[in-house]
């Protein structure tokens, strides 16, 4: 059966919440993002395919400085988990909503300094990711992230719904992109190695 990302993450959806495992590659994934963007000035971000909004709640609690926080998944049992995760970070002023929608689906006259799609693109069909990324180029006013599988020389065999795509390559072709950002998500210790096979990428865009 081919892959059909709207029908398979709307299933997956149901269940993704209660079959989530945090575990120390996740752990790693949070602690190296939130030091990374750190370096950066944001108060506006829009998250794509937020699932039950584990980053959407790192990202609140970590950067008080956000005023503004729009987030979207095309599962609606998703988005409900979302909003539930976030209740008790929710104690500012800034105005947070949800939307179900998928990436192609979706659009908005605004344009948000950060754009942060978490392990969504790796989901997103070769034939497809080019456009994803230029459109989300588009609702951006300075940064766009995106953290996924991402190994030099790719496994022969993979799951039918993840995929690896050359970011560095496709965010370069774009003409307002300034500069392009890799940073594995590895931590190296005297006994030990977390390598968690994923990087961030970010394109700071030339606006």
């Amino acid at each position: 059966m081919s892959y059909n990302p709207g029908e398979y993450w709307k299933e997956r959806g149901k269940v993704y919440k209660q079959n989530f495992k945090y575990d120390k590659n996740f752990k790693l994934q949070e602690e190296i993002l939130t030091d990374y963007l750190k370096k950066y000035s944001f108060s506006t971000v829009l998250e794509v395919g937020c699932g039950f909004g584990r980053v959407t709640r790192l990202l609140l609690s970590a950067f008080p400085q956000i005023k503004e926080y729009f987030a979207f998944d095309l599962s609606p049992h998703q988005i409900e988990n979302a909003k539930l995760n976030i209740q008790n970070v929710n104690t500012r002023k800034e105005k947070i909503e949800f939307m179900v929608s998928d990436i192609q689906s979706f659009q908005s006259d605004k344009k948000y300094d950060l754009v942060i799609a978490s392990e969504v693109f790796m989901h997103v069909l070769p034939s497809e990711i080019n456009e994803v990324i230029q459109k989300l180029i588009n609702y951006s006013n300075e940064h766009v992230c995106n953290i996924d599988w991402y190994e030099e020389k790719p496994p022969k065999k993979a799951e039918s719904f993840n995929f690896i795509h050359q970011y560095e390559k496709i965010y370069r072709d774009i003409p307002l992109v300034k500069k392009v950002n890799r940073i594995p998500i590895v931590k190296k210790g005297l006994l030990s190695k977390v390598d968690t096979k994923q990087s961030i990428f970010h394109a700071i865009l030339n606006r």
